[in-house]
């Protein structure tokens, strides 16, 4: 037997091996087969997966991966790991709103891209407007646009904070009933970022008097301010009867 193939060498009977030689030169072709085909596939469990290791003509065995894994490449090989986290939303704080006027959130993590804030289920305990102050800052800072059931306004550095959304009054001094609460979301952009301006957007809504009497805002601006987001306030003219503030980090 000297005939070997080209790629992986099998050693195969020759045309002058005689016919009595035939079964043990077969066995030797065939064990090399199956030997190198093994090396090629190497699996040995449903969902295994083979990819080239360094040896040449070999195979690396790389096992399933757990449910809700990724195939992904790691030291240069392929391996199984968890999805990232890019572009979930994860909750970094939860603050009741209740019995106080002013609520501040601080030490806000610094290892996302965007911050959200979402204030659920307010309602001030006298008829006023939800406010938030991004780092204590009530200086001419805030400049924005706002929409306000279709009249646009604007305001060149609002002094006391960024007015983010509409009220619920709660059944105080006349106004609703006291049965529909009102929410505002906030949106800051690269808060974290120290060498620049950040962008905001905002929305909410609520009810006015009489309930049937729905409204809206929406608006966004530039917070002036090179300092990274550090702390959030929220605060209204009386205080909160109730709601929560949730605090969200997204990359």
């Amino acid at each position: 037997m000297a005939n070997p193939t080209t790629n992986y060498g099998f050693v195969l009977p020759t045309a002058t091996d005689l016919v009595t030689d035939l079964p043990a030169d077969f066995d030797v072709a065939l064990q090399g087969v199956d030997t190198r085909l093994k090396a090629l596939q190497p699996g040995t469990t449903l969902g295994d997966l083979a990819y080239s290791s360094a040896t040449a003509n070999t195979n690396t065995r790389l096992g399933i991966g757990s449910t809700g894994n990724v195939l992904t490449v790691a030291g240069g090989v392929p391996t199984w790991a968890a999805p990232a986290s890019g572009g979930g939303l994860t909750l970094l704080s939860t603050t009741s709103l209740s019995g106080s006027a002013t609520t501040t959130v601080s030490s806000i993590s610094q290892s996302y891209k965007n911050l959200h804030i979402y204030v659920k289920n307010f309602y001030p305990a006298t008829a006023s407007l939800i406010n938030m102050r991004l780092n204590g800052q009530t200086g001419n800072i805030y400049n924005y646009t706002y929409d306000d059931a279709g009249t646009n306004y604007f305001n060149d550095g609002m002094v006391n904070s960024i007015r983010n959304a509409s009220l619920l009054y709660n059944g105080t001094a006349g106004y609703g009933d006291g049965t529909i609460a009102a929410n505002a979301t906030l949106i800051i952009n690269d808060y974290t970022a120290t060498t620049s301006t950040k962008t905001f957007q905002w929305f909410g809504g609520g009810v006015w008097s009489p309930i049937t009497n729905i409204t809206a805002w929406d608006g966004g601006g530039v917070y002036m301010g090179n300092s990274a987001i550090t702390s959030v306030t929220t605060f209204m003219g009386s205080n909160f009867s109730s709601g929560t503030m949730y605090i969200y980090g997204e990359n």
